[in-house]
């Protein structure tokens, strides 16, 4: 099976990768590089958990679990890992989902059609208090990765991220993965080179 990885040694590390790796004690670990399985990233249609089989849609962002270490072993983000935020910004909606919760965070930032960039941490347990209304600094805790142990799920814990412009007629009450998929009122991005990983 293919692999990607983004690896510190090739490639200036952006600050979110950085705080994921330094919050999470992934260097102690001896992380080297990031690895990204055929179906983590952005629109592909493998299920990466069930060994490449069809997901049944287009991935709507990336996953991040493994890495690779400088002996060469592949470890993982595991349930309780500490996620940080990309960027500053207002969260308007937390929703449940398959594995955990998401946490839905509008920014500053517009495109010129006036659709407003949200950031989606997807399968997350959200940190103590965090809430809709919630402000954010960049870098804030966002949560931790969900515990999928008691979920009946085969998906292994694991941080979903999607990157998304959305009209500003979706309301906060109106963020959930069904709205993520409507292509009038939703662009997706790919995650990986805005996050500098690819």
């Amino acid at each position: 099976m293919g692999t990607d990885l983004f690896s510190v040694e090739n490639k200036s590390v952006p600050i979110f990768l950085q705080r994921l790796i330094s919050w999470n004690g992934l260097l102690e670990a001896g992380f080297m590089a990031w690895e990204f399985l055929p179906g983590m990233r952005f629109a592909e249609r493998a299920a990466w958990w069930r060994g490449g089989a069809d997901r049944g849609s287009a991935h709507e962002g990336l996953d991040i679990r493994f890495y690779r270490t400088g002996d060469g072993r592949q470890l993982s983000l595991g349930a309780g890992a500490h996620v940080p935020a990309i960027w500053a910004g207002e969260v308007v909606s937390v929703a449940d989902d398959f594995l955990g919760r998401s946490v839905f965070v509008a920014h500053d930032t517009t495109d010129g059609a006036g659709r407003r960039l949200h950031s989606v941490y997807g399968h997350v347990c959200p940190h103590p208090g965090l809430e809709s209304g919630s402000i954010l600094g960049d870098g804030d805790a966002v949560g931790t990765i969900a515990d999928t142990s008691g979920k009946n799920s085969a998906v292994p814990p694991h941080l979903h991220i999607t990157l998304a412009l959305i009209d500003r007629d979706c309301g906060p009450a109106r963020l959930d993965w069904v709205t993520l998929r409507d292509r009038s009122r939703v662009e997706l991005l790919d995650p990986l080179p805005i996050l500098g990983g690819g």
